[in-house]
């Protein structure tokens, strides 16, 4: 099916009808997405802490400095590697069809897999990480695959859904406002527990390395239960729209994304977001140690100010209502980057720290939405342009823009923490002042110039507005 580009509607009229919300879907979404961000945030920022800090602390810091620098390139490889996998992932999940739907089997996999393997990630593989280097490295790779491999399914499948659950604009906006407001819940449990968690489990268990292998269990039990919470909860909204036909050929993956120069372009928008967003994240825990001073603090300061996240979402769609959304997402973006100024130029002091983690937490959700929403709405524009759709295929774009920004940011830190001594039994007193300048420079410095060029492309080059959007669904509705 082709045409010339449509216009944006005359009159309200032209808007489809909004449709019943489906209030036991949008709960059981809310409190799937929980245990779904306790694995993100788990294995996005905290496996990394765990390899730079007990797992190589052998007492010769060359050798650990040697495993750490390796394992962060092996993240780096297997990530790129694996994430030019996810548009075929995605292309899998839209050609599933059980009794459960196309999304359910693979929730269940992706989650049960991913996170059994996330668990062994934290293990020293029988003291080869000392003893034998190189079947540490075998093992840690195919478990570091396994695991990313599923949790790719997991998530293109779990936030595949929103199309699933409304066709309106107003209804998709729910459903992401929910969600984002689950992923928050999920992001401020697993902030609020890492400290405690590992600190009661080296308790329990004799060591700081079984303490996180404490905290990967825990992770694991969350996982589950957004597993069973979802597959049993949700079911899902029949629409003329998603009948998608023939099965979309993995040959024409590729063809099929870059035709749709819409998702093309904000793709790339996106990838400098998140890239910025995974690499501050990343270091935090380091920033807390090393520069604040306070490790323990991290979770007693960046915990409840997740809780400011989960206050922003609260009025997203109310902020939806008033405004297009490009004003809502450059305004929470330039929060975004005065966090960054104000972390750099911090003093040791919490009260100035608080401040700039809830300047960096308030718009994240914010972002996360609009940025998920205009993915969303690319969806209509593909069919519109192509006579195809492809929910899955689309939507498997963002995990795949997360794990590349996921895999350059754990290089990245991988290397910061060699560079700047933050390896090992490294305390605050053994950081020197280049080194802190140093950190401050990646942490901020960097992600500045991102946020702003993430900002510069998408003025520029995404197109799709609300009105354009729902002119997009009445003539996909009328020729259904």
């Amino acid at each position: 099916m082709t045409s010339t580009t449509p216009t944006a509607p005359q009159s309200a009229a032209s808007t489809p009808a909004a449709k019943p919300r489906n209030t036991r879907n949008f709960v059981f979404y809310l409190l799937g997405l929980i245990g779904h961000d306790v694995f993100y945030f788990g294995f996005s920022l905290y496996l990394i802490k765990f390899i730079t800090g007990p797992l190589f602390d052998s007492g010769d810091k060359a050798y650990d400095d040697r495993m750490v620098a390796l394992i962060s390139g092996i993240i780096i490889v297997v990530r790129i590697i694996e994430l030019v996998l996810d548009p075929f992932l995605g292309t899998l999940i839209d050609n599933t069809k059980t009794p459960i739907g196309k999304f359910k089997p693979w929730i269940i996999f992706g989650g049960v897999v991913g996170s059994g393997s996330f668990v062994m990630l934290f293990t020293s593989f029988g003291g080869a990480n000392i003893d034998n280097p190189m079947l540490y490295v075998v093992l840690f790779t195919v478990f570091f695959l396994v695991m990313d491999c599923s949790y790719s399914l997991y998530d293109i499948s779990m936030w595949s859904m929103i199309p699933a659950l409304s066709d309106t604009a107003e209804g998709r906006s729910m459903a992401t406002s929910v969600g984002r407001l689950g992923a928050g819940l999920g992001q401020m449990i697993v902030t609020a527990m890492v400290i405690p968690s590992v600190l009661l489990g080296e308790g329990m268990f004799g060591s700081e390395h079984n303490g996180w292998l404490f905290f990967s269990v825990l992770v694991f039990l969350f996982v589950i239960s957004s597993v069973l919470l979802t597959t049993f909860g949700i079911k899902e909204v029949d629409s003329p729209l998603r009948v998608t036909g023939e099965k979309t050929k993995f040959k024409d993956v590729f063809r099929i994304v870059f035709s749709n120069d819409q998702l093309a372009w904000l793709s790339l928008s996106s990838l400098c977001y998140y890239f910025a967003l995974a690499l501050t994240a990343a270091l935090m825990t380091y920033y807390f140690q090393y520069i604040y001073g306070d490790a323990a603090s991290y979770s007693m300061i960046f915990g409840p100010a997740t809780l400011s996240a989960i206050v922003s979402i609260a009025f997203y769609p109310s902020l939806l209502k008033r405004f297009e959304r490009k004003p809502i997402l450059f305004a929470a973006m330039g929060v975004m980057l005065l966090s960054f100024v104000v972390f750099f130029m911090a003093p040791a002091s919490m009260g100035v720290v608080i401040v700039a983690s809830v300047l960096f937490l308030f718009p994240q959700p914010i972002i996360w939405a609009s940025l998920t929403l205009a993915l969303t709405d690319t969806i209509e524009y593909g069919q519109w342009k192509t006579g195809k759709r492809h929910e899955s295929l689309t939507l498997a774009l963002r995990p795949m823009l997360d794990k590349f920004s996921g895999a350059l940011s754990n290089g990245i830190v991988g290397l910061v923490a060699i560079a700047c001594g933050m390896t090992g039994s490294a305390t605050f007193a053994d950081i020197a002042s280049g080194g802190r300048l140093l950190f401050k420079a990646v942490m901020c410095g960097v992600p500045v110039a991102l946020v702003l060029l993430s900002m510069l492309i998408y003025q520029l080059k995404f197109k799709i507005t609300v009105k354009y959007h729902e002119e997009i669904v009445r003539k996909l509705t009328e020729a259904a």
